[in-house]
């Protein structure tokens, strides 16, 4: 009961939603690929100390957004999921998102290579998943993850509600992008303002818009 990514096997699968029949309805996918699926209980308690455990209960894991309810963690599954990327740990966030939340979670997309809805989850999209995970643990991106150089120019700013609308004409230049004006570094803030322009890192190639991510912000 292993799947084998590039030398690496991953035999037991961590499910993390606070719903449990969410939990006993991934199941099927996971075996469907000939792995052990585990259900995790909550509460989930500390992030750090959460994913340091579970690095030894399993090898790879489907964590849903909305973790908060119920008390069933602290924190939600973007932070979860982009935790456990920088620890090499494979993880896919599987959630159905409302426009507000790609704001949201856009601030750890850099770190979540498989965003994907529930309906979406089959054991195909799961293997390319855990798939594209461990390629860019070896630095090997694929096209619509592949970060390049970017200007980014903004199209207006709402700093009472916390947001500023962007455009980059690498991706799409008919297409605002909405972003959390606190992701922005500091000395991006401070000179934010209509049609300015910045430089940032963007995955250009992403085919949508929930699935662009900003990094290495430069003041142009």
């Amino acid at each position: 009961m292993t799947l084998t990514i590039r030398g690496r096997d991953i035999s037991r699968v961590c499910i993390v939603d606070d719903d449990p029949r969410v939990r006993d309805s991934y199941r099927w996918t996971v075996e469907d690929l000939s792995m052990m699926p585990i259900p995790i209980d909550g509460p989930l308690g500390d992030l750090v100390q959460f994913v340091e455990k579970m690095q030894t209960t399993g090898e790879a894991s489907i964590c849903d957004y909305m973790l908060r309810v119920k008390n069933y963690a602290t924190f939600n599954g973007a932070e979860l999921v982009a935790q456990q990327y920088r620890k090499h740990f494979p993880a896919v966030l599987c959630t159905r998102w409302e426009t507000g939340n790609i704001a949201e979670i856009r601030r750890y997309r850099r770190y979540i290579p498989a965003l994907l809805k529930p309906d979406e989850l089959d054991p195909d999209s799961l293997m390319r998943a855990f798939e594209c995970c461990v390629e860019e643990f070896h630095d090997q991106f694929r096209p619509i993850r592949r970060p390049w150089r970017s200007v980014v120019r903004v199209e207006y700013v709402d700093r009472e509600g916390g947001y500023v609308g962007v455009i980059v004409s690498g991706w799409d230049p008919q297409r605002g992008i909405k972003l959390l004006l606190a992701d922005l570094p500091p000395t991006v803030q401070e000179r934010v303002a209509d049609q300015e322009r910045f430089f940032a890192q963007v995955n250009i190639g992403a085919e949508a818009n929930e699935d662009l991510y900003f990094e290495d912000w430069q003041v142009g």
